[in-house]
């Protein structure tokens, strides 16, 4: 899989993570911010890119693992998408 790309965001997309996380987008990488609803709102946003259906819910069952390493800087684009 290939990993996120926080430039990609749309305008709208930062608007639901700041909403979800309460958080302005540029303070969710503050050693002291709370990282629970700004890891969520991250993982919302790009699991709903793949699934429309996909829930804030959906988004909350995720281990922190697997969010961390959805958010590790990515390669370039997975080959599997070529």
């Amino acid at each position: 899989m290939a990993k996120f790309d926080f430039e990609s965001l749309t305008i709208s997309e930062v608007e639901t993570i700041e909403m979800i996380s309460g958080l302005p987008i540029d303070a969710l990488m503050d050693d002291t911010a709370l990282k629970g609803k700004s890891l969520k709102a991250v993982v919302f946003v790009i699991k709903k890119r793949e699934d429309d259906k996909y829930t804030i819910a959906d988004a909350g069952k995720v281990s922190f693992k697997d969010a961390m390493e959805l958010l590790q800087p990515g390669d370039e684009a997975d080959p599997k998408d070529n």
